[in-house]
């Protein structure tokens, strides 16, 4: 909750101008280097989707990209969109998605939330009612709802550590636990996308992206002594060692990450989530620079200088998919509203340890 009042400040000053703030950056004390390419990509999705879209995870997932952009230019527009999607869709939850594909925006609309302590509760509301039922399903004995690596994020496992209290973070704990019985494939310290997989070889990228990206979040949420916290954080470790180690030379995950022959083409999608968690995970102190850095910035280089092309397209996105062969060959100019997303997910943290670029965020 502190980094609501870390913002405070910045979104004052917004409202007092109209929300206009000018575009130079005021989060950060210095021009980043790395803003034009996040500014590129942000801007082209913006440019061709200026109607605030639905708060499905396709939409909801460029949204978390947006507030990162904002975050670390300090641009209102950027804010500014976010709050019009968050408007638009009155703060709820989709209705109607299949399984668990829909709560992904309770984890956006809190980040809304942290930013501005003028928002009222009601805000975080239909997140919270979401939370709650699902803990109240788990202490009835349904712990599987997250059977497949997509519910992982898109469930929201990091609203759990949120909203806190034990008996959201004992759901929290046991609606992971059963993935991770059931589809972690821990002598390849890589997951299976569900269980069709299990016995198989074959770790889809963005299957995995999904893993880290909700492990990295929910770590960000749970406070340094929570034994889960310690839990995630070794996984993660794992995960991070064995990615290292199929990381591409060009510096990108193929969708198959054992066997990338097998689909040679490079994919965006689930490069940006693990350079989104490798970066998270060093300025957060438990992943070791030296060793990870050089692989973050490999990644980034090629999410800025090939996967983002010179009109702002961020390319090379795996259509919606369950395994590697969906969608294949991947297209340079493949792209996709989570895609862009993720790109500007990558981007912000990526910053965050290249020189003039450091921000509170």
């Amino acid at each position: 909750m502190a980094s609501r009042s870390r913002w405070s400040l910045a979104i004052a000053c917004s409202l007092v101008a109209g929300a206009l703030l000018p575009t130079a950056a005021s989060a950060a004390p210095t021009v980043c280097s790395e803003e034009a390419p996040i500014r590129a990509a942000a801007d082209h999705w913006i440019a061709g989707n200026s109607k605030p879209a639905d708060s499905t995870w396709f939409n909801s997932l460029f949204i978390k990209g947006d507030i990162e952009a904002y975050k670390l230019t300090g641009d209102a527009k950027y804010l500014n969109y976010a709050t019009a999607w968050a408007v638009h869709n009155k703060w709820k939850l989709p209705t109607g998605t299949p399984n668990l594909d829909g709560p992904e925006a309770a984890q956006e609309y809190i980040d809304l939330y942290q930013l501005d302590p003028k928002h009222p509760a009601s805000d975080i509301a239909d997140a919270k009612a979401y939370v709650d039922k699902e803990t109240k399903k788990v202490e009835g004995g349904n712990t599987s709802d997250m059977d497949y690596v997509d519910a992982v994020r898109l469930g929201a496992l990091s609203a759990f550590a949120y909203f806190g209290g034990s008996k959201n973070i004992d759901a929290m704990a046991k609606l992971f636990a059963y993935p991770e019985s059931h589809i972690y494939d821990k002598k390849n310290s890589l997951w299976w996308r569900d269980s069709r997989w299990v016995g198989t070889t074959q770790h889809w990228s963005r299957g995995n992206g999904w893993i880290v990206a909700a492990l990295t979040d929910t770590i960000a949420n749970l406070p340094a002594g929570d034994t889960h916290r310690a839990h995630y954080i070794s996984l993660l470790q794992d995960m991070f060692a064995k990615l290292r180690s199929t990381q591409q030379p060009g510096g990108y995950w193929t969708a198959d990450v054992d066997h990338p022959s097998a689909y040679p083409a490079p994919e965006s999608s689930g490069t940006s989530l693990y350079t989104y968690g490798m970066a998270k995970a060093i300025q957060a102190g438990y992943l070791d620079s030296a060793t990870y850095l050089p692989v973050v910035q490999k990644a980034w280089g090629w999410l800025k200088g090939t996967a983002l092309r010179s009109n702002g397209v961020v390319g090379y996105v795996q259509g919606p998919s369950s395994h590697p062969s969906q969608y294949q060959p991947i297209s340079p100019t493949a792209t996709s509203n989570y895609g862009v997303g993720m790109f500007l997910m990558a981007g912000v943290e990526a910053a965050k340890s290249t020189p003039g670029c450091s921000f509170s965020g």
